[in-house]
């Protein structure tokens, strides 16, 4: 068990630090900025093509793939010869270093073109960006309280700050690939209007940017990939043109497939297909240069494609000249474009955007319908509403024992006043209810940034509304003794009522589109800071992404009902460290509960146990069959 006491002499370092930083945080704030001066003076010293190419060969390494996975696991003989360059090299920090690169680098022109860095000056321009990036979180930390706040306000501000400093991603692959597909199927025909290619479109062309990089390198991984890619190209063309072209030029097909995919081509010789080594710096415009192959791609491809100098706005203030969490293009055109080619340096960034980079082209192109028609209630297809119905199949698929009912009415008497109100979904088991509610909204740019009272606002109105929608319904359902509930089934209006007598086991759950993280984990928190009602805290709140991996791993009713008792009993202790709603089930997992008594000056810190689930995901995520699935154990 991952159980931490923190000696007394580390914890007053650390107050020390803090209260140091507190002293003269205009000092530290213009120490900050020389720092990002330099950073950006060593991005554009070089041809920005290579710096980014850097520091991309340093993300594909540290990137899982079905190769480097297969490698982790292998058991047999020859297990010792592998090559250490071979394995996944682990770096927590590359991902987000190099989006803040590509920030910088486009925020002016490429104005040293040819001038290649070399691995020490990639290295340096690595550590260097690493040494803004920890700084800025601890400035941050050691900011005073917001206006009129406390230091709940501070936890809550810095929390969500160095989330979106420091984490990428929501879910994994397999689930946000389903959920996109489903959320925007229905606006196809919008998009098709306006742009010329649809949701589909867009999926399958990003998809394809990360498997055009990796044909070009050096190892068995990548070979498959431009293997795939000559496949492709020979469907597309067929053989017998591919024939006829040899009889009459005598051009092999390699030397064809080359000509039409300049990109692999090897000009020193032609009948060859090159690959490259990620320590071959020189090479970097070729392995990071992706080109369109069909008209639909080219239009996506312009659409998702800045150059150097268009990103002036992550200048902007001056006062904060390329702080990360500055106004930026790239989350929406993650590609860059230079001298009529694309270059996708940053693999999964597209697809981890590729959320907001759909939305924007339906609000672009219209925002009343965009407002009401993508969100809200009023259409049926909207986004809003299927995260309702999305949820209802999730608790289907995670209790099959129990029958779920959505958009349900129900009368309260509320101040004196009868009123109909509305409950989201309702599950009934043999002795257990669920009562659920779904909250669609997410922040936005300005929350991430701590603007502290929009953040509290908006964790209000999800958070704690749908902790109190379920409280309320819970409320009426205890109070009455034939409690009634309206939905529509089938075009046909009936009514549930509630037989409390087997009834042993009541569960609030609010479901989010936004992944809170340990917001959402530290419901005393968010009480201290007064987003959540304590009468409300008992709520097991998570995120649609995890909802779907409690969906794929929980075995059974019963296990589901262990997990939420101990789960969120948690909300009451003290001793307790957590940030990830998936570590905790790791934890279960693991056999950790129930828990003992509190212990004072102890603190237990549930970190690291999702380590087995996130190995299945990215290991089926990259295509290895017979990976088993997590479960708990039976010991």
């Amino acid at each position: 068990m991952h159980t931490l006491s923190y000696p007394e002499d580390i914890k007053e370092q650390y107050k020390f630090a803090i209260e140091k930083a507190r002293e003269d945080r205009d000092r530290y704030f213009s120490w900050i900025k020389n720092e990002i001066e330099t950073a950006i003076a060593l991005i554009n010293k070089f041809d920005k093509i290579y710096v980014l190419g850097g520091l991309g060969s340093k993300l594909i390494k540290a990137t899982p793939t079905f190769y480097n996975q297969f490698l982790a696991t292998y058991t047999e003989t020859g297990k010792d010869e592998i090559q250490e360059e071979e394995l996944i090299q682990d770096d927590d920090e590359i991902e987000v270093l190099l989006e803040y690169a590509m920030n910088i680098a486009t925020a002016t022109p490429n104005t040293n073109k040819n001038i290649i860095p070399t691995q020490n000056d990639i290295d340096e321009i690595y550590e260097q960006l690493s040494k803004i990036k920890v700084n800025i979180n601890f400035w941050e930390l050691s900011a005073d309280y917001p206006v009129g706040g406390n230091e709940f306000d501070h936890w809550l501000r810095t929390n969500i700050m160095q989330d979106t400093i420091n984490v990428r991603g929501d879910g994994y692959h397999t689930h946000i690939q389903e959920v996109y597909k489903e959320v925007f199927a229905p606006f196809d025909g919008f998009l098709q209007q306006y742009y010329g290619f649809n949701s589909s479109d867009i999926f399958n062309t990003i998809l394809k940017l990360d498997s055009l990089v990796y044909s070009k390198i050096g190892n068995p991984f990548g070979a498959t990939q431009s293997h795939k890619r000559l496949t492709e190209w020979m469907d597309e063309v067929g053989q017998e043109t591919i024939m006829n072209t040899m009889m009459e030029t005598g051009k092999h097909f390699i030397t064809q497939f080359a000509e039409a995919n300049p990109d692999l081509q090897d000009p020193e010789a032609p009948e060859n297909i090159i690959m490259h080594h990620l320590d071959n710096i020189e090479s970097f415009d070729k392995v990071f240069w992706v080109i369109p192959k069909t008209d639909i791609e080219k239009q996506i491809f312009e659409r998702l494609s800045t150059e150097f100098g268009a990103n002036e706005i992550f200048y902007q203030p001056p006062k904060f000249k390329a702080f990360p969490l500055n106004d930026t293009l790239i989350n929406l055109k993650p590609l860059i474009k230079e001298d009529d080619k694309y270059y996708h340096f940053s693999l999964n960034f597209a697809f981890r955007n590729i959320f907001k980079i759909t939305e924007e082209l339906i609000k672009s192109a219209d925002t009343v319908y965009y407002e009401n028609s993508f969100k809200g209630n009023s259409n049926s297809n909207s986004r809003d509403n299927y995260i309702e119905q999305k949820t209802k199949q999730q608790f289907e698929r995670l209790i099959p024992t129990a029958k779920f009912y959505h958009s349900l009415e129900y009368s309260i008497v509320e101040k004196g006043q009868n009123k109909k109100t509305e409950l989201d979904i309702l599950g009934v088991s043999n002795d257990t209810i669920y009562i659920i509610e779904v909250k669609a909204g997410e922040l936005n740019t300005k929350h991430r940034r701590g603007a502290i009272k929009g953040l509290k606002d908006r964790l209000k109105e999800t958070i704690n509304e749908g902790s109190y929608q379920c409280h309320r319904a819970l409320k009426y359902i205890q109070e009455n003794d034939n409690p009634t509930f309206d939905y529509i089934e089938a075009g046909t209006k009936k009514t549930l009522t509630i037989n409390k007598t087997q009834i042993q086991s009541y569960f609030k759950i609010s479901v989010t589109f936004e992944h809170f993280s340990s917001i959402s984990a530290n419901l005393k928190y968010l009480i201290n800071s007064g987003v959540l009602s304590p009468d409300f805290k008992w709520t097991w709140i998570v995120s649609l992404y995890d909802l779907m991996i409690f969906a794929d791993l929980i075995q059974s009713e019963v296990e589901f009902k262990e997990y939420l008792s101990n789960r969120i009993a948690l909300y009451d202790r003290n001793d307790i460290q957590f940030s990830d709603e998936i570590d905790i089930l790791g934890f279960y997992f693991q056999n950790h509960f129930p828990l003992g008594q509190e212990k004072e000056d102890e603190m237990m810190h549930i970190v690291n146990f999702k380590d087995e689930i996130e190995d299945y995901y990215t290991r089926t995520g990259v295509g290895m069959p017979f990976i088993d699935k997590p479960k708990k154990r039976n010991d």
